[in-house]
């Protein structure tokens, strides 16, 4: 997946840094993977091995900075990456894992620990609802970030989608909170 996210992110703007790549998918993909360096640095040098990226040095950085673009092979491999099946997705949820052996907590504890999983996501919505709003783009000039990026036609699809499933999420544990604390 993290060689789909950045084949993906490159093909859309003619270079970037791995700080901006680390940027773009904090501010968009960060909900489907991981966005540390420790990921997504393995993944840029594996790619650029592979013959799909190339990475230039900055000749005017005296930290070396690396600008990465994508290759031709890189774009055809984009492209297969695009036409996969990746299969179907796993629902992963701590939550839920805690839940299935709730016995093991208070009425107290069960309701504290639901209320948390609440909280996680309405800090979700609301930062999702800033992405929808723009509030998440950066405002200093002089940051590089997806600069000459071209519009994602449906990155708001997966933003809508994202929504909808947090209000699901937060719907249906206020109802579970609600049935815990009905519990004697």
């Amino acid at each position: 997946m993290i060689e789909l996210i950045i084949l993906g992110f490159l093909s859309h703007n003619e270079s970037l840094t791995l700080y901006d790549i680390k940027k773009g998918m904090e501010r968009s993909t960060e909900y489907f993977l991981s966005t540390s360096q420790g990921v997504i640095h393995p993944a840029l040098v594996k790619l650029e091995h592979n013959g799909y990226i190339k990475a230039d040095v900055a000749p005017d950085s005296s930290r070396k900075k690396k600008y990465y673009r994508i290759t031709d092979s890189g774009k055809v491999r984009f492209g297969e990456l695009m036409r996969q099946d990746l299969g179907p997705d796993k629902y992963k949820c701590t939550q839920l894992l805690k839940m299935f052996f709730f016995q093991e907590l208070t009425k107290e504890e069960r309701i504290q620990s639901i209320i948390t999983q609440i909280t996680y996501f309405q800090d979700m919505k609301r930062d999702l609802l800033k992405i929808q709003n723009g509030e998440d783009r950066p405002s200093d000039k002089n940051q590089t970030i997806f600069k000459n990026c071209k519009p994602a036609k449906y990155e708001n699809d997966a933003l809508e989608f994202g929504l909808a499933y947090t209000d699901f999420v937060i719907e249906w544990f206020d109802h579970y909170l609600k049935r815990i604390g009905d519990e004697s």
